[in-house]
């Protein structure tokens, strides 16, 4: 079975290979679902480890459909990511009705060249799920890592066994979310041989927050927050 880590950090990603684990997703911000980690991070794990490296190309929070500014910056991403040789990028986009995005899934696959193509939860959101495996079966994606349109693999179970008879290995179905000790051996018997977990604990900073820097606003998935011309306007017009 092959184990890949949802790394989060530098010593995320060490620790998963000092623990034997096969590959990681270089991310950030697990709180949020995963986004893009800063090229030093992705530079130092490439620079400092031999684990395979499979990079999340996810330029926010929220939803799966982007601007073309965002798109641009996923393509500029994924360059980054062949330069340094990464093994993979972990990316998807949705048309606003939650289908797959062909046209630009074929243009980021293009840029990521040779490198491993993984269709992450965005897959998740898909109306048509089938419809939707068959589509990333003919552009060639090599995995799809699938909750089965649930919170959890566990909860999703009976979907993800439904996918991967239709796969038939080609793409690969990765189970993730949710995954752990006590349920990863269901997983495994359910005829799974990838499996995406994160395993993680956490560790106590210094502490010494005096106030919350968090907003619940900036977490609603269902927004994307932008400077607005306006207001910015008015802001330095207020000063005058």
């Amino acid at each position: 079975m092959i184990f890949e880590v949802c790394a989060s950090s530098f010593e995320s990603a060490r620790n998963a290979q000092l623990a034997g684990a096969q590959r990681i997703e270089l991310c950030t911000e697990l709180g949020v679902g995963g986004i893009t980690p800063s090229y030093g991070l992705i530079s130092k794990v490439m620079d400092e480890l031999s684990i395979s490296n499979c990079v999340l190309i996810r330029p926010r929070s929220g939803d799966f459909t982007y601007s073309d500014s965002e798109f641009d910056v996923m393509l500029r991403d994924i360059k980054f990511c062949r330069e340094l040789n990464c093994d993979g990028v972990v990316t998807g986009v949705l048309h606003k009705d939650g289908r797959i995005d062909v046209e630009r899934t074929q243009k980021l696959i293009e840029v990521a060249g040779d490198m491993d193509f993984i269709y992450h939860r965005a897959f998740d959101c898909t109306p048509n799920p089938e419809e939707a495996i068959e589509i990333l079966k003919n552009l060639g994606v090599k995995r799809i890592l699938s909750s089965g349109q649930k919170k959890s693999a566990i909860e999703g179970l009976s979907l993800l066994k439904k996918l991967n008879e239709i796969a038939g290995g080609f793409p690969s179905i990765m189970p993730g979310g949710g995954i752990n000790s006590q349920n990863i051996q269901e997983i495994k018997n359910a005829g799974f041989n990838e499996i995406h977990f994160s395993a993680t604990i956490f560790e106590k900073t210094a502490g010494n927050m005096p106030f919350s820097m968090n907003s619940m606003q900036f977490l609603n998935e269902n927004v994307r927050p932008i400077s607005d011309i306006e207001t910015i306007k008015r802001l330095m017009e207020a000063t005058i």
